[in-house]
């Protein structure tokens, strides 16, 4: 249990970083962000992390090389996290000119099958802006989250993402929400690159590397057939820029091991084309024992 002297010594720095965001342009947040990632990563033991992924999913590259990506992942997500203080307050006119899409069509199309739409994502670019510029374009989208241990950071922060329309989906409760959500003809979020329970998991390939991975969004692809539309977005000057991909395909003979292995392929192509903009700094590939999976 946190105490709870913690929780609001972190909610008033946080407060006090609204009020710099409000003052501060893009471009000063972001270059000030850049710098204490970087700096982040040099004192951190985090940086062991970074580098023992780097080298499972780089093993020819020198170790200049990884230390080259590290540094710049860590400029990038220090400056997301920076930059998304000020995003979390722009008028909604500020994030449509500062944010573009391409493919929105794609989105459209798989809308149009009247079965609801998955989003595939991963903690890559950034996310969190691209499903707001959605939301105010006129596609709210349903959530799926793991809340936050600081229950006044978690209401700060669901507020930004449901300010134009987005609701949030609570993990533990995903599958009821995402099924709901599709079968009204709705879009649901899913960051699918994240650790999973190793018992309730299947093994398959990620960044080429066998990994346990959560199946759940091929079970609701396979109960509901709603389509999948990866997203993936980009720093573009000081907004972004995001790519909606046609659908994932789905055949007749497909099982939850074969979609899975399809929705980690789309994410790891993502990657390894831009391996800067993906959050190494999470423990993905922690030793322990697996269990094999049949397709």
């Amino acid at each position: 249990m946190r105490d709870e002297r913690t929780n609001r010594r972190e909610y008033r720095l946080y407060r006090a970083a609204q009020a710099l965001g409000r003052a501060a342009p893009f471009w000063l947040l972001q270059s000030v962000g850049s710098v204490l990632g970087v700096l982040f990563v040099l004192v951190s033991a985090r940086r062991r992390t970074v580098l023992a992924n780097l080298r499972r999913v780089y093993p020819g590259l020198s170790r200049l090389a990884r230390i080259g990506i590290a540094l710049r992942c860590a400029a990038h997500f220090g400056r997301i996290s920076f930059d998304f203080i000020k995003w979390s307050q722009v008028p909604g006119e500020t994030l449509s000119a500062r944010v573009a899409c391409d493919g929105l069509e794609n989105l459209r199309a798989a809308l149009a099958e009247g079965k609801g739409c998955f989003i595939l994502s991963a903690h890559f670019g950034h996310w969190e802006v691209a499903s707001q510029w959605l939301a105010l374009a006129g596609f709210p989208q349903g959530m799926v989250y793991r809340p936050l241990e600081n229950p006044l950071m978690e209401a700060e922060l669901a507020r930004s993402r449901t300010r134009f329309g987005n609701w949030l989906i609570p993990k533990g409760s995903a599958t009821r929400g995402a099924i709901k959500a599709v079968r009204r003809g709705g879009v649901v979020d899913i960051l699918l690159d994240q650790k999973a329970d190793l018992e309730h998991s299947e093994i398959v390939s990620f960044l080429g590397i066998l990994t346990p991975t959560t199946p759940s969004l091929a079970r609701l692809v396979l109960a509901t057939g709603a389509a999948v539309v990866p997203l993936f977005s980009y720093p573009d000057g000081t907004g972004y820029r995001f790519r909606l991909d046609p659908a994932v395909p789905t055949q007749p003979s497909d099982t939850v091991v074969s979609l899975t292995q399809r929705y980690n392929d789309c994410v790891s192509r993502e990657i390894l084309a831009r391996p800067h903009l993906w959050f190494w700094f999470h423990d993905r590939w922690t030793p322990r024992r697996r269990r094999s999976t049949a397709s």
